[in-house]
């Protein structure tokens, strides 16, 4: 089994990611198949909030089938907290249990407390839901692969320092870290501010440019309750430190947090 700190620099869910998508429901197929396209292209995860305020997640093979399902989150760590428990023990077959049902068997994927951290849909037979085990692993095998190639460009990495705390780091295109935020104890609340960055940071009202002792200049990012989330590097130049901010505002549309 991977460990956690290990997966830390992963980066998934853009922003379209929060539209409500399907969980997993009871299925009419009899036999599960994985096709080619799910073999060959990465997994990914969907996160959103329901209109009932809850939050949930998705397990999603290449081809966007959904694979697994979570229960309802009360917050969006939660939910991410969920997602990184899924990274960490979703990559070990062993950590799955075939469970039968009134209408046939489904899988669920547990934590190292044996708990229930997702679940598939309703299948018709036992084989068909052992072969999605399969598929969920090669799944969230294939996203931890692919983020953790994910080195260069445009994107944000959160780290956990000597300390044993978390922080993040939003880099520009040409790889050059453009905004970092304060520590963190655990990653989900680390991966919860840099999504406050995604979120606020497209918002131009959320940005204040101001100038340290040096005579420098450098902009923060607030949250919707008034805390500052991110500080930027430091500019030479007033002007610079606004084209920084023009940047961010650019990237954060496109960039994926978890």
């Amino acid at each position: 089994m991977r460990n956690l700190s290990s997966l830390i620099t992963v980066v998934v869910l853009s922003l379209s990611s929060f539209a409500a998508v399907g969980c997993a429901t009871s299925g009419s197929e009899d036999e599960y198949s994985e096709s080619e396209g799910e073999a060959s292209l990465a997994g990914k995860f969907t996160m959103w909030q329901s209109t009932d305020g809850q939050w949930r997640f998705n397990l999603k093979s290449g081809n966007g089938a959904v694979l697994l399902s979570s229960e309802a989150y009360t917050s969006r760590t939660g939910a991410i907290n969920g997602i990184l428990s899924v990274q960490e023990n979703g990559v070990d077959p062993t950590q799955y249990q075939v469970r039968q049902t009134q209408t046939g068997y489904n899988v669920h994927l547990l934590a190292g407390n044996h708990e229930s951290i997702s679940f598939s849909q309703v299948y018709s037979t036992k084989s068909s839901a052992t072969r999605a085990v399969g598929s969920s692993v090669r799944a969230v095998t294939s996203y931890l692969d692919k983020r953790e190639a994910n080195t260069t460009g445009a994107r944000v990495d959160v780290l956990q320092g000597d300390s044993g705390q978390f922080r993040f780091n939003f880099f520009a295109r040409n790889g050059q870290v453009v905004l970092s935020s304060e520590a963190y104890t655990t990653a989900a609340a680390a991966f919860n501010g840099a999504f406050a960055v995604q979120t606020e940071g497209q918002n131009t009202a959320s940005y204040s440019l101001k100038e340290n002792s040096a005579g420098g200049f450098y902009f923060t990012v607030q949250a919707l309750n008034g805390q500052i989330v991110g500080v930027s590097q430091q500019y030479t130049t007033r002007a610079s430190a606004q084209d920084g901010m023009t940047a961010l505002q650019t990237l954060l549309p496109a960039i994926n947090v978890l």
